[in-house]
């Protein structure tokens, strides 16, 4: 009988070196296989780049803030990051809806990203309505004649008005110390 991760698919094998092993993406766990149908492919979100694996044991999960919908994969490179804008803590994950969006007011440029802190609030004086953003000048300037302290802002109702009798030409502003009051006349 042929060893775990090999298969004899002829008869009258009379030695070992008869045996194939398992293509790199694919295990046998069991002995006597004979055929290259009984090699198992690597779930998705996993990948064996070795040839002959024994065990399901030797595909290996696709790192957090990556995944892979490929089936029988045969390295890591078939492990795509999640893109910008986007975060994934767990590892073997098969697709990319598995990756998870920054929230409103925040925003990330970073790929493959692991944890959710990669994601970056906008700053005071800027709000950001949308999820999944990529960039720091996705996050929107309170206009002019309005401020806002708040950071992480997901709203433009965060943008305060100036009161009466006072303006402010600031975009951005982000303290009501950026009114001015409008002159006699």
């Amino acid at each position: 009988d042929c060893a775990a991760g090999k298969y004899g698919p002829s008869e009258g094998n009379d030695d070992a070196a008869d045996c194939i092993a398992c293509v790199a993406g694919k295990y046998a766990s069991t002995t006597g296989n004979d055929a290259e149908s009984d090699c198992v492919k690597c779930a998705a979100g996993t990948y064996v780049a070795s040839v002959g694996a024994v065990s399901v044991d030797a595909c290996l999960a696709c790192a957090a803030g990556k995944y892979s919908p490929t089936l029988g994969a045969t390295g890591e490179a078939t492990c795509i990051a999640c893109g910008a804008g986007k975060y994934l803590t767990s590892q073997g994950s098969d697709a990319e809806t598995d990756c998870v969006h920054c929230g409103a007011g925040k925003y990330s440029p970073t790929l493959g990203a692991s944890e959710a802190v990669t994601c970056i609030a906008c700053g005071a004086g800027k709000y950001l309505t949308t999820q999944g953003n990529d960039a720091e000048t996705d996050c929107v300037l309170c206009g002019a004649g309005k401020y806002s302290p708040t950071v992480e802002a997901a709203a433009a109702a965060t943008c305060i008005e100036c009161l009466a009798g006072k303006y402010s030409p600031t975009l951005g502003a982000t303290e009501a110390a950026t009114c001015i009051a409008c002159t006699a006349g």
